[in-house]
């Protein structure tokens, strides 16, 4: 996720900052967008729009609804403050466009097929073009949002605005997750990766995230620290460490060979420890911050590359 202009004040130095809020600027092309992308679509999407938004488009008179632009009500309607909410319920409905795939050989006559057979294929491609016709281009979408220097962009899937990500620290999430896509790590990429949906999403679930960054860790770290207990947790394995440490090498050995060890264990208490949420007691519980979600993210990712990637390992 990479932000392609830079101010002319900051090219010598310094960070630009990014918006978190639609500008002035912004505003009216985002509604000409977001106008444009519900006439595409068509239907009722909306209703459903403002439904999943809690928007109200009816107006106080007594006007005919066959007479109701609700689509420019979305998109003329809706308070700045929420257009970019509303955005990402859109972004959520429409279909995303796909490359038009050229067949490796013809497709064969219909003449030649069943008669059923051809009706199907025939209806099946008719489904196709409407679907692509009715597919809208997030490209426009993203380009203003870079332009603005938006601190949301378009999620990689196109369903979704997220928080952008340093292109540096996203480079190493995605190491994590493709070094966890191995069958004896479990679902640790998959784990990881809704810990950072969650964690980066324009209404961020800062629980879920911290729960999933540690259901990432617990994951990868089981084949390595505790193979045989089927219910292990990250608790069960930070109390395991020590009597297996003379077992354990880190890749990076320095002058203390259970050095490496003690900072991955370190980690891994810090990761388990910090989740306030996690149980209930006679005190109110405290749910997890949006800041603390994020850095259990940062700190799970690592320990997900260690474990997957064998640079903590069993001898």
């Amino acid at each position: 996720m990479t932000i392609p202009w830079t101010p002319l004040p900051y090219r010598d130095g310094g960070t630009a900052p990014l918006g978190e809020d639609v500008s002035a600027a912004l505003e009216t092309p985002l509604r000409e967008w977001l106008h444009a992308a519900v006439l595409r679509h068509g239907g009722d999407v909306w209703q459903r729009v403002a439904i999943r938004c809690d928007l109200v488009l009816d107006a106080d008179d007594d006007s005919d609804d066959s007479d109701v632009d609700y689509p420019g009500r979305l998109a003329y309607w809706t308070p700045a403050e929420q257009l970019l909410e509303v955005i990402d319920a859109l972004l959520d409905l429409l279909p995303v466009p796909v490359p038009t795939v050229v067949p490796t050989r013809p497709a064969p006559p219909a003449a030649d097929l069943p008669k059923a057979g051809a009706l199907l294929t025939m209806a099946a491609g008719v489904s196709a073009v409407l679907a692509q016709q009715s597919a809208v281009s997030r490209k426009p979408l993203q380009q203003l949002l870079d332009d603005a220097r938006s601190r949301y962009t378009v999620r990689s899937d196109g369903r979704a605005l997220v928080a952008r990500v340093d292109p540096a620290v996203a480079r190493t999430l995605q190491a994590a997750l493709e070094s966890a896509d191995r069958p004896e790590r479990g679902s640790a990429s998959e784990h990881l990766h809704e810990a950072i949906t969650q964690a980066y999403a324009l209404t961020p679930d800062p629980v879920k995230a911290y729960s999933e960054a540690i259901k990432a860790a617990e994951s990868a770290a089981h084949a390595t620290l505790q193979p045989n207990h089927a219910r292990a947790t990250l608790g069960t394995m930070l109390g395991e460490m020590p009597k297996i440490a003379h077992l354990l090498v880190f890749e990076i050995e320095g002058t203390d060979p259970y050095a490496g060890i003690e900072m991955v264990r370190r980690m891994m208490q810090q990761l388990w420890d910090g989740q306030t949420s996690r149980h209930g007691k006679q005190r109110p519980t405290r749910k997890e911050t949006q800041a603390e979600a994020v850095a259990a993210v940062h700190l799970a990712a690592p320990l997900v590359q260690y474990f997957s990637s064998g640079a903590i390992r069993r001898v």
